[in-house]
């Protein structure tokens, strides 16, 4: 048999795809589209190498690649022959583009998460404008002596160390949050209980897919964060929102609406977005339903540890009580307190859940890498993030009382935020009438940045503006509180 003619091929010296790749594509597509017909005898790889002007290598190369994937087959002595493969469907017109099927979770997701945070993240529009909540102050991070940490355990790396697995995190970092973070919030656990996870949004997720199913009930605070909102519901539970007043989270209401749930997601130390702390009677009551329910408390923990009033809120699992320890789950994070980006956080669980969690964590995600984990264990061993806090706390008490003093002399009493114990948030409630997200894009045009309160709580009903008042100058803040202000006064008379 003749060895067909393969005048089709071209190849393009200089062009990105290398020339093996080139012909690799052009013959397997000259065999799904039936140009090549099963059983056709193609030329012997020194006769196309010198048609193609190539190495004899490379042709050798290509044929060996097409043999291996089953487009052609290579006998001794016979030659390379195409093999039996089916054609590609061929259609007169073209059909309809649809998505791939979804999973439930993921439609979910679409219903619960606003397209426009979602365009944002893809985007990676800049989030470096006041009031752009979620953002420390990297000019205040040593980021310098972080630097140093890294680089030496990266140089100092040993095979333990590059083969680190275990689904917990590295034990150095573990031993560093127990020695110098859950102090300051009274927590007394040990070192196998702490998990390393990948912020706090990683130990929610964590905990979600460990102790939540689709036939349970789960309480959130309203209004609260978007991304719980959407970590819950991703298990398909159910969702209760739960009021917040001064004294923190309303568990009176909690029990009335749903008395069976599984879980409860609080923020005793800094409610978002209001900064309401729960009440010593609350703490109480709500540990007393959930040892009595067999429930679990998850504990978020966002910004405790930039608390300016009487230093930082102890931990529900602080409360020497009957049950705390049992039923308290501690959310924390490096996030807030370093940079978003580090993707670090904590979580304190009782024993009984140490081996579930790990055998959730060990199917999943696992840990962050090994060497920022210990890099910031020796970053907190040396004393570099305790004196950074302190510099953090009052800078953020500095800021804070800034945008609060402009806001009273620019706006009416009804419209300043009530004064929080601490963090780097400012929530402002608006009348009914005002449209938060309008408002919002009027202000990103003069260059303020202000998440509504529609955006980070849905379906809550409240109207409001979230300012982050964390990572900019006293003089940039004041720039941004006197727009702010001009635009919620046109807001509210035009109506």
């Amino acid at each position: 048999m003749v060895p067909v003619s393969l005048l089709f091929l071209r190849v393009r010296r200089g062009a990105a795809a290398p020339l093996t790749a080139q012909l690799i594509r052009q013959m397997r597509d000259a065999v799904l589209d039936g140009t090549l017909s099963p059983g056709d005898r193609l030329p012997s790889s020194r006769d196309l190498a010198r048609r193609l002007g190539l190495s004899r290598n490379t042709v050798v190369a290509v044929y060996d690649a097409l043999a291996a994937d089953g487009t052609i087959t290579v006998e001794p002595r016979k030659g390379p022959r195409v093999a039996s493969v089916p054609r590609r469907t061929q259609t007169r017109s073209p059909l309809p583009t649809s998505s791939p099927a979804l999973s439930r979770n993921a439609r979910r997701l679409e219903a619960a998460i606003p397209d426009a945070r979602l365009d944002a993240l893809l985007a990676r529009r800049p989030r470096a404008r006041p009031f752009g909540p979620g953002i420390p102050d990297l000019d205040l991070v040593p980021m310098r002596a972080f630097e140093r940490c890294l680089v030496r355990r990266l140089r100092g790396m040993s095979t333990s160390d590059a083969l680190h697995d275990d689904p917990r995190g590295d034990v150095s970092l573990r031993r560093a949050v127990l020695r110098h973070v859950a102090p300051a919030r009274g927590i007394r656990a040990t070192v196998d209980q702490v998990f390393i996870t990948e912020g706090s949004q990683g130990g929610i997720d964590l905990c979600c897919r460990a102790l939540l199913d689709s036939s349970h009930t789960a309480w959130l605070e309203g209004p609260g964060p978007l991304a719980l909102r959407a970590a819950v519901r991703l298990t398909g539970a159910r969702l209760v929102l739960i009021p917040v007043d001064e004294r923190g989270a309303r568990i009176d209401v909690a029990l009335r609406r749903a008395p069976g749930a599984r879980i409860a997601f609080v923020s005793p130390a800094y409610a978002f977005p209001s900064g309401a702390r729960l009440s010593l009677a609350r703490r109480l009551r709500l540990i007393d339903w959930a040892s009595k329910a067999g429930a679990t408390i998850i504990e978020i923990d966002y910004e405790g540890e930039l608390q300016t009033d009487g230093g930082p809120v102890q931990s529900l699992l602080a409360l020497d009580v009957d049950g705390a320890s049992d039923c308290v789950v501690h959310v924390g994070t490096f996030s807030r307190s370093l940079f978003p980006a580090l993707r670090l956080g904590f979580v304190i669980v009782p024993r009984a859940l140490v081996r579930p969690l790990a055998l959730v964590r060990a199917a999943s995600t696992r840990t962050a890498p090994y060497p920022l984990q210990a890099a910031l264990a020796d970053f907190i061993e040396a004393g570099h993030w305790a004196r950074h806090m302190r510099r953090l706390r009052l800078a953020t008490r500095r800021r804070r009382e800034l945008v609060l003093g402009e806001l009273r002399r620019l706006l009416p009493i009804s419209m300043v935020p009530r004064v929080p114990a601490g963090g780097a948030i400012l929530a402002i409630d608006l009348p009914a009438h005002v449209d938060d997200i309008a408002l919002a894009r009027t202000l990103a045009v003069r260059g303020v940045d202000v998440l509504p309160l529609r955006d980070a709580a849905r379906s809550s009903g409240a109207r409001g503006l979230v300012l982050g008042i964390g990572a900019h100058s006293e003089v940039a803040l004041q720039r941004a509180t006197e727009v702010l202000a001009a635009a919620l006064t046109e807001a509210v008379g035009a109506q």
